[in-house]
């Protein structure tokens, strides 16, 4: 990603090593215990650093659009886990922390910020915006790809019978879709790239996980 502004140049110099020990500690049997442990934690400080520039310079619009879709995907999980409609049949386990109905509480911000993160980028290269939702959809999909395997083996959920429905990836391609309509259509932006930092280094902390750990 070129011409970084100085607060992302710290922010990416920041998160590179933390995850990238994140994910060698992940790998050892007498650290593994405390990653676990600190999971929800880490999720919640990388959310709170996600949107706090946007609630600094009081980015209302983005703010709006981020309330929605964190309320709108959690309320989902929480049907999806109710019933199995939505996702398939699936419960949470006990990394991610606190639940509400049985859904963490966190899996909903961090999907916002996904979303959030990839939709900035392709709204800002592509002016159609049901094109700019159809690449963030398609990359939000990849990202759970990458992600699902590492979550069952920590125990961030699992999937009745084991295997994951073609079911989920279908409901969060139409999900991500349409929150990055939203946000595409009505030309909001982001204060700076954070949250696509913030992507990109969960991406290759997943990606690491899944060759080095799993």
């Amino acid at each position: 990603m070129q011409n970084l502004q100085k607060t992302e140049r710290l922010i990416l110099l920041l998160l590179v090593p933390f995850y990238a020990i994140g994910v060698l500690l992940h790998t050892l049997d007498a650290t593994l215990p405390m990653m676990l442990a600190f999971t929800p934690y880490t999720i919640l400080a990388t959310s709170i650093l996600g949107f706090f520039f946007e609630v600094r310079a009081r980015n209302t619009k983005v703010l709006g659009w981020a309330v929605i879709t964190f309320q709108s995907t959690l309320v989902l999980e929480i049907v999806g886990v109710a019933t199995s409609l939505v996702f398939g049949a699936y419960t949470y386990g006990s990394t991610l922390g606190l639940k509400l109905f049985g859904v963490t509480l966190l899996i909903g911000i961090n999907w916002t910020i996904i979303i959030l993160g990839i939709v900035q980028v392709a709204g800002k290269h592509l002016a159609n915006p049901y094109l700019a939702a159809l690449v963030t959809a398609s990359l939000t999909v990849l990202f759970d790809y990458v992600m699902e395997p590492v979550a069952i083996a920590f125990d961030y959920w699992t999937w009745a019978g084991g295997a994951i429905p073609l079911q989920n990836y279908l409901a969060w391609f139409c999900i991500a879709f349409v929150f990055a309509f939203l946000f595409a259509k009505q030309k909001l932006a982001a204060v700076n790239r954070v949250p696509t930092l913030i992507v990109i280094v969960q991406f290759a902390f997943f990606v690491g996980l899944r060759v080095f750990a799993l």
